[in-house]
C-alpha cells in the first residue's frame, strides 16, 4: 500500500470515471497437479464510488477476481487479458475472518492505520473517537476485542478499514458469520459508511438480498470458470434501509429474476460435477 495520510471525508466522486475495468481478463493456476480455470474472459468497470457485488454459485472464482484487484494473485497464477485499477492509491480488504489485534483496545486497533502513515497520536485519536461515536460504539474505545460481540467487532474492523479513506474496499462476506438480525443491522451500517465516504465498494456475497439491499449493481458469474452471464441494475433510492427494502415490490422483482438466473447456474455446476463422477 502507498502511505497517503488523509484525515478529513472525501467529497463525493465523479461517478462516470472507472475505477476498475478489466477486458477478457482470464485466471488460471494449478492444484494438485491439475490446471484450474478459475475466471474466463471477465470483462467489466466499476465506476469511482460505486457499490456492486458479485454473485454466483459456489467455487466460480468470486474471491479470486477480489483476489486479483487487490494484487493478491499467488505465484503461479497465470493471468491473460487486460487489468485497469486508473490510478487507484489505497485499496482495503475485509475478510470473512475476524482480524482485530487481540492486544489492542478497540481505539487502538482503528487507529492502527494511521500510526503506520505516522499521523500524531492526539490526531489520530481525535478521528477515531469521531468515527467511533458516529457509529455507535461510543463509551467501547478502552474495551478489547474480546469484550465485543461479533457484530460490534466487524463495526470496528469496518471502521477501521474506512478511517484513512481508501479508494476501493473490497468485501468477502464479511458478515457471514453472523445471525441474521446482527447481519441486517450491519447492513445498514454499510451502507452509511459508503454514503457518507464516497468509497467504492466490492462485495462478494452469497445473500441476494444482501447484494440487492447494498448493491447499485450486481453481477452474476457462471460456474467454473467463472464469466460474467448477467448484470442487473438496482434500480432502488440510494438513500434506503437494507431492511426495509426488501419489502418494495421493485425489489422483489429483482429477487426473483436473480433466483431464476443463479438457479440456472447452480444447476449447470451440478450437472458438470455428475459427468465428472462418472467419467
Amino acid at each position: 500500500m502507498i502511505n497517503l495520510p488523509v484525515i478529513e471525508l472525501k467529497e463525493q466522486p465523479n461517478m462516470s470515471l472507472p475505477t476498475i475495468t478489466t477486458q477478457n481478463l482470464g485466471i488460471s493456476y494449478w492444484s494438485k497437479n491439475k490446471r484450474i480455470d478459475a475466471l474466463q474472459n471477465v470483462s467489466l468497470t466499476i465506476n469511482r464510488g460505486e457499490f456492486i457485488s458479485l454473485i454466483g454459485p459456489s467455487g466460480c472464482g468470486k474471491s479470486t477476481l477480489l483476489n486479483v484487484i487487490a494484487g493478491l494473485t499467488s505465484p503461479g497464477t497465470d493471468v491473460n487479458g487486460s487489468f485497469n485499477t486508473s490510478g487507484i492509491k489505497e485499496i482495503d480488504y475485509l475478510f470473512q475472518k475476524q482480524t482485530l489485534l487481540p492486544w489492542r483496545t478497540v481505539i487502538d486497533n482503528v487507529t492502527a492505520p494511521l500510526e503506520i502513515r505516522g499521523i500524531p497520536r492526539t490526531e489520530r485519536r481525535k478521528k477515531a473517537l469521531t468515527m467511533l461515536e458516529k457509529y455507535g460504539l461510543s463509551g467501547f474505545e478502552n474495551s478489547f476485542p474480546r469484550e465485543l460481540s461479533g457484530g460490534m467487532q466487524q463495526r470496528v474492523l469496518l471502521i477501521r478499514t474506512l478511517i484513512y479513506q481508501p479508494d476501493v474496499v473490497l468485501l468477502d462476506e464479511p458478515l457471514s458469520s453472523l445471525d441474521a438480525q446482527t447481519r441486517a443491522l450491519l447492513q445498514d451500517e454499510f451502507l452509511r459508511l459508503w454514503r457518507d465516504t464516497g468509497c467504492t465498494f466490492v462485495l462478494v456475497t452469497h445473500d441476494l438480498d444482501e447484494a440487492i439491499a447494498l448493491s447499485e449493481r450486481v453481477f452474476l458469474l457462471s460456474a467454473r470458470p467463472g464469466r460474467i452471464v448477467k448484470e442487473f441494475q438496482i434500480d432502488l433510492p440510494t438513500e434506503r434501509s437494507a431492511i426495509a427494502i426488501r419489502t418494495d415490490p421493485r425489489f422483489q422483482q429483482i429477487q426473483r429474476e436473480m433466483w431464476s438466473e443463479l438457479t440456472t447456474q447452480v444447476l449447470q455446476q451440478q450437472d458438470r460435477g455428475f459427468a465428472l463422477f462418472k467419467t
